[in-house]
């Protein structure tokens, strides 16, 4: 009697753990697996703290690597690049130990970078640093920069669409992953523009002969029907000429997005003009990504409205400014 009674109570006790997680049972025994933690998702957009990154050979350094923001460097600060020096580019190591008075976020708040397209984002640290004067006569500025160290591969500097992104919060944002840029359409000359944009695009008198018209869009979508994309559009005026490197050019580009449901997308302002991508969990787009000239900018994918987070995390130079618009001539030679 005693013996079924202890039986009974010990079924009872391990029918208690139900709740906690399912049960193995190997060789007589039985064994508890506990759940697995819930996905926290991506970072609030309101509290989104961002950190880009800049190839090193473009503030001079050697190596395919790359370089987390840190902060901008106040004048007053600089001791870095001081008199003649202010007035070009260079880079300077900076102690660990002046880091933070210079701007440098507290270090012992985890970084959390985002490689590969559609992978689980992984820690990263700051493991040394850099002063880089950066930009052109009419804006130039000391950034602060680190190397780091990160627990996931990163893409070599090279394509938009191997640019590291991070954010700086406490927890792993678990479920939470980065889609970038991977559809490309395109227009011909004489093809009509993209249906769900004729409402963002301005009328121009293009008739050919005389005229031409060509545009480009770069997306990304989910699968909950949700989109964005940036699209530029070309005329190109032949003023009698039949050399394409003759005609003038007139572009307009734009940053769209369709959230879930919507039937038509609602334009993107006030950031950039070209789509980085968008950080998305289970429940779809949290933040959609666009950059310009050194700088990173954040859209609330259920605010597309409101403007956007910014982070200046370079100065453009003289060739970044000449090649910074997205350019559709059919030009085949340099002029």
């Amino acid at each position: 009697m005693r013996g079924a009674m202890r039986t009974r109570w010990l079924a009872l006790g391990l029918m208690s753990f139900g709740p906690l997680g399912a049960h193995a049972q190997s060789a007589g025994e039985a064994t508890i697996t506990l759940p697995e933690e819930k996905e926290r998702g991506c970072p609030n957009p309101k509290k989104l703290d961002l950190v880009p990154f800049t190839p090193r050979s473009q503030v001079g350094l050697g190596g395919a690597g790359w370089l987390m923001h840190q902060a901008v460097i106040p004048d007053a600060k600089d001791v870095y690049f001081t008199d003649r020096e202010r007035e070009r580019s260079g880079v300077k190591q900076v102690a660990p130990e002046d880091a933070r008075k210079l701007g440098a976020p507290d270090p012992t708040l985890p970084v959390w970078v985002f490689g590969k397209a559609d992978a689980a984002p992984c820690r990263a640290e700051p493991v040394l640093w850099w002063a880089a004067r950066m930009g052109t006569d009419g804006d130039r500025k000391t950034f602060l920069l680190a190397e780091v160290k990160a627990d996931c591969d990163l893409l070599p500097p090279g394509r938009l669409s191997g640019t590291p992104v991070a954010v700086r919060q406490k927890d792993a944002p678990t479920g939470c992953k980065l889609r970038r840029p991977n559809e490309r359409e395109t227009g011909k000359v004489g093809e009509g523009l993209p249906s769900d944009a004729l409402e963002f695009v301005p009328a121009r008198d293009c008739e050919a002969p005389e005229c031409s018209r060509v545009w480009e869009r770069f997306g990304a979508s989910w699968d909950d029907s949700s989109a964005a994309s940036d699209l530029t559009v070309a005329w190109m005026s032949h003023e009698g000429k039949k050399d394409p490197c003759d005609w003038s050019l007139e572009h307009f580009s734009l940053l769209l997005y369709r959230p879930t449901g919507a039937l038509s997308p609602v334009q993107l302002r006030g950031g950039g003009t070209h789509l980085f991508g968008g950080l998305y969990d289970s429940s779809g787009p949290r933040v959609v990504l666009s950059r310009d000239l050194g700088t990173l900018y954040a859209h609330d994918a259920a605010r597309p409205k409101a403007p956007p987070k910014a982070v200046r995390y370079g100065s453009p130079s003289e060739e970044d400014l000449a090649n910074a618009r997205r350019s559709l001539s059919t030009c085949k030679s340099k002029r």
